[in-house]
């Protein structure tokens, strides 16, 4: 999954997923983690939070919104994070909720911390897809994007995004 693969997998601690729905990318985040690592995940819907569980019993999903990830790192018992891997749908957001989830993880996320998103390549030319990324670049010291992922369905780039 060349989402995973932009995580240095060394030098993490602990990542955490924003919107994994039904699992589709976590289950190759479970293949990368191991003792080191601390993976959490943050859904906000009722029924995938129910999926997760059922497919991936031991993964701790946290049922609330990305927002309030302050509080979710105080109940999981961390003081920040290393990397945030999203599958939220952030180029249908509103500018507000879309600066407030940014916001938010980077009140959390370590120095050298990683944020790593994907935006579907046909709808990179919408409004909603140039705010998101604009937003990146004010955001965060580097952002660079991939070439396009021809056999995701659709075909996406992936950012990743360096504090």
């Amino acid at each position: 999954m060349a989402m995973v693969n932009q995580v240095d997998w060394e030098r993490v601690g602990t990542i955490v997923e924003y919107g994994p729905g039904t699992g589709a990318v976590t289950k190759h985040i479970l293949g990368r983690v191991d003792d080191q690592h601390d993976f959490f995940a943050v859904e906000i819907n009722d029924a995938l939070v129910a999926t997760l569980a059922e497919r991936f019993p031991a993964l701790q999903v946290y049922h609330d919104s990305a927002t309030h990830i302050e509080a979710i790192c105080q109940t999981h018992g961390v003081d920040g994070i290393d990397a945030v891997i999203s599958g939220l749908p952030w180029t249908i957001f509103p500018l507000a909720l879309q600066q407030e989830l940014v916001d938010s993880m980077l009140g959390v996320m370590r120095p050298d911390g990683v944020f790593v998103t994907f935006a579907y390549l046909h709808a990179l030319k919408l409004r909603g897809a140039r705010r998101f990324r604009t937003l990146l670049e004010d955001s965060f010291a580097s952002v660079s994007v991939s070439r396009p992922v021809w056999l995701n369905f659709p075909p996406a780039i992936i950012y990743s995004c360096r504090k």
